[in-house]
């Protein structure tokens, strides 16, 4: 064979053949990788001279869940979620941007996301935000699926009365926040002035036994607003009447939540609306009530903050003027006017649903699970990063106060939205706060008084168009008549008309006839 003996041919066909498989082996296992990271290219093997240098296997990427809620933006999110997605992202493959829009931006937001079908993963949604006209429109998805599949959690922490009392149609399409059951209104008022000026609260039983303390404010504190209103923040003193809105405030027809009268009525025609009005129109003719009152989208607390306001009117649990004093930087205490209920919206006062746009809805419900499952993730969402926005008290896991030369009222990290985000009973508590509140929860939910239609929630699909028509006849009226920046009695007449002509009558007859049915198979 050319003069080469047959031994070193077959010995040179072999080295070939070996180095052939050799270096066939190593790229294929370059490009598998095995899930690991490929070899440095300096230690990569030489052939024909020259160094390949091969690219770094990366793992895949994981899923970015984006959590939208009503909310301050703040200045060191994104460091908080560089910590959130440091211990999420290696738990369950995803990793999570958070979207807090501003109250009185937040229905316009939602409305065109839902609208335009932008992606987005977790929503807060609230009877009182929309919630069955979102569910009607196919913006959220069903949960009981992704519940048992990826909320396991959930499921095992929940008092059941919350999943059951949100379904709409035998379906969840929230995941109710883990807080208070029982829910009843009143005020929260600065302590200091209260104290400055002597004023006695514990005669107050009324919304009309407010006024001495406004008067007082009103003649002696020129730059505080004695009783703040804002439109981002519902109805006003009409918030406070005590109605079943049968599973979502912003469609009409109400029942009252105490007694056994299951009668569905429009409010508007009710003698209660018409005292709610009538007080606030008197509140404001005197200047207690800010002037912007229909128009402002500045919540309350927010305007508070800035040590502009001495009350406004607020959901009451137990401590909540203590959770609400470590936001405004102000000694707060609360009044409660109004007996403690439990409603299907009090079920669904607070919730995190799907959007119909998630693309990997079983990561966004492993995200939820863990803000009801996991204390160091909740903690992180709600209260920022151990050492720059809060440090644990020496001895204890869950009692927390400010940094030493913390300024409260401009803090980087102070979100405020506990009550929105997973399972409250895993927040930590301000020093300021009572170490047993989480057992006066409890014992706040045993006081509550049941609706007579407490689990019913009304399908609003056939008359959608009605509700629709309805909520611009609202818009029109409802905040300037809660703010009492107009006459109630040239006003109500008018309203009533208006909401006659957009179809309120039809839309009260449907849900009187759910409303049967349910009583009826309950």
């Amino acid at each position: 064979m050319n003069g080469i003996p047959v031994g070193r041919f077959v010995k040179r066909k072999m080295s070939i053949i070996l180095a052939a498989i050799t270096v066939f082996a190593l790229l294929l296992s370059a490009c598998s990788g095995g899930g690991k990271t490929a070899t440095p290219p300096s230690e990569e093997p030489k052939t024909g001279g020259t160094t390949e240098v091969k690219e770094e296997v990366k793992p895949e990427k994981s899923y970015e869940v984006s959590l939208f809620y009503p909310g301050t933006p703040q200045k060191d999110v994104a460091k908080v979620e560089a910590e959130i997605n440091k211990y999420m992202e290696p738990k369950i493959g995803a990793t999570l941007k958070i979207n807090a829009i501003d109250w009185g931006q937040w229905d316009n937001k939602l409305n065109l996301m839902i609208s335009s079908g932008e992606k987005s993963d977790i929503i807060f949604t609230a009877a009182w935000q929309n919630y069955t006209v979102n569910v009607a429109k196919g913006a959220f998805l069903p949960l009981n699926d992704l519940l048992d599949k990826a909320g396991p959690d959930i499921v095992k922490n929940l008092d059941p009365a919350f999943l059951e009392g949100s379904k709409v149609d035998g379906k969840n399409y929230g995941v109710p926040t883990n807080k208070e059951l029982a829910a009843t209104r009143g005020v929260l008022v600065r302590k200091d002035l209260l104290e400055k000026y002597k004023l006695d609260i514990t005669n107050v039983k009324t919304w009309a036994d407010l006024e001495p303390l406004l008067k007082t404010i009103k003649e002696n504190e020129p730059s505080v607003t004695p009783f703040y209103m804002s439109n981002s923040t519902g109805n006003g003193l009409l918030d406070n009447l005590d109605w079943d809105y049968l599973g979502d405030a912003s469609v009409p027809g109400v029942i009252r939540k105490i007694g056994t009268e299951t009668t569905v009525m429009n409010e508007v025609d009710t003698p209660e609306f018409k005292e709610a009005a009538a007080l606030a129109r008197k509140w404001y003719e005197a200047g207690y009530i800010n002037s912007d009152s229909s128009t402002s989208t500045v919540f309350p607390k927010d305007q508070a903050k800035a040590g502009k306001v001495f009350m406004w009117t607020d959901g009451m649990k137990p401590g909540k003027d203590k959770e609400e004093e470590s936001y405004v930087g102000f000694p707060l205490t609360q009044i409660e006017l109004t007996q403690p209920t439990i409603t299907t919206g009090d079920a669904s006062g607070a919730m995190l649903a799907i959007s119909r746009t998630s693309e990997n809805p079983e990561k966004a419900m492993e995200v939820i699970n863990l803000l009801h499952s996991d204390p160091f993730v909740n903690n992180l969402l709600n209260f920022g990063i151990e050492g720059e926005h809060y440090v644990k008290k020496e001895g204890s896991e869950n009692i927390i106060s400010l940094p030493e030369g913390t300024d409260p009222n401009s803090r980087s990290y102070n979100p405020g939205a506990q009550w929105q985000l997973g399972n409250q009973f895993l927040n930590y508590l301000w020093d300021n706060e009572d170490p047993q509140k989480w057992e006066k929860f409890k014992e706040f939910n045993t006081r509550g008084v049941k609706s007579p239609a407490l689990g019913f929630t009304f399908n609003s699909q056939s008359v959608k168009n009605e509700i629709a028509a309805v909520n611009n006849v609202n818009k029109q009226f409802k905040p300037a008549l809660t703010s009492g920046a107009v006459n109630p009695d040239e006003m109500i007449p008018k309203y009533a008309e208006k909401l006659k002509a957009a179809g309120i009558d039809k839309i009260i007859a449907e849900k009187q006839k759910q409303l049967d049915a349910f009583l009826a198979n309950k």
